[in-house]
């Protein structure tokens, strides 16, 4: 197996989709939900994210025992990328979970106002959420509601989830889709380059990357700590092919009034797993580890990689030009 290939996943993951189509519904899904990790012996109180609205109608239906779940605003969850929100996710559950691990957790991610390019990046999202917690102990369900989430996205819940939690309990997902197969599909081509992109060849010291990016962004006007940010994240990419033993790459980097975008592409080497930098760091260093910080940084990260190694791989970064001033 090569390096950066998905592990084959476990099969036991707790990790439902909720789906509903009222207030009745919802609560028949989350009530005895929650009230399953408060019975639980030696587990912690359990955590809801969802809306205000929502969050009022279970602390009602929950009368006192709403007293030992922990509410949560969706709207302050799941903000930033999806790589924000799983961060905020992990570090929740390393923070809050029992010493063996177990923890209830039900969030509705937020889809309104998400554009047409977010909305993929948010049901990957989802895929990935079953990927990291494959083999953990924690339950999981995540909350669609289809008075309000769009039906490719409900569609897409039942792929990427292995169980439904309704009425009649936990239910297997006869749509459910491996979740490294799920996200690669629909990964075309990555669209060229503008022709006034800028670029630099890298040979020896890839690592010296993010000097380019970090004066490219500022000359571009953006504020100078947001390019100092930026210049660190692209590095993440140079020092992943570093740690492949590419000897060389090649940036190019280009700009709108609003965006600004780099890329690093190799002339060898694969990249096979489509969740690589999702994972946060552990006690022992990974090659990958510095991608981690690549996508706290950038609201998309896209990788594109040939079906052989002597065709390379890219790497594309791309966030918000915050201007100084």
């Amino acid at each position: 197996m090569e390096h950066g290939e998905p592990t084959p996943p476990v099969p036991l993951v707790k990790h439902h989709a909720g789906i509903h189509s009222s207030d009745e519904e919802f609560l028949a899904v989350v009530v005895p939900f929650l009230r399953d990790g408060i019975l639980a012996e030696d587990e912690p109180d359990p955590v809801v994210i969802t809306t205000p609205r929502k969050l009022d109608l279970l602390r009602d239906a929950l009368g006192p025992d709403a007293r030992q779940v922990d509410f949560r605003d969706s709207a302050r969850w799941y903000r930033g990328s999806p790589a924000n929100s799983m961060a905020t996710a992990l570090d929740y559950y390393v923070t809050h979970a029992s010493p063996e691990g177990l923890l209830h957790m039900t969030g509705e991610p937020v889809w309104d106002g998400r554009t047409a390019r977010q909305i993929p990046e948010w049901k990957r999202y989802e895929a990935l959420a079953t990927e990291l917690f494959t083999g953990a102990p924690p339950d999981l369900m995540c909350l669609y509601d289809t008075r309000t989430a769009p039906p490719d996205v409900v569609d897409a819940a039942r792929h990427t989830h292995p169980t439904e939690l309704n009425r009649q309990g936990v239910q297997p997902s006869s749509l459910f889709t491996e979740p490294a197969v799920y996200a690669m599909q629909g990964l075309g081509p990555l669209p060229a380059p503008p022709q006034d992109a800028v670029g630099v060849g890298l040979d020896g010291d890839l690592t010296a990357g993010h000097r380019f990016a970090a004066d490219q962004a500022r000359a571009r006007g953006m504020a100078p700590e947001e390019a100092a940010r930026f210049g660190q994240a692209v590095s993440g990419a140079t020092r992943y092919a570093a740690a492949q033993g590419c000897e060389h790459a090649h940036l190019r980097l280009w700009s709108t009034r609003q965006r600004i975008i780099c890329e690093v592409r190799t002339p060898r080497g694969r990249i096979t797993d489509p969740f690589l930098g999702f994972r946060p760091p552990g006690a022992e260093a990974r090659p990958e580890d510095g991608l981690w910080h690549t996508r706290q940084v950038c609201e998309f990260v896209d990788m594109r990689s040939g079906d052989e190694a002597r065709e390379g791989w890219t790497i594309r970064m791309e966030t918000a030009l915050v201007t100084a001033g």
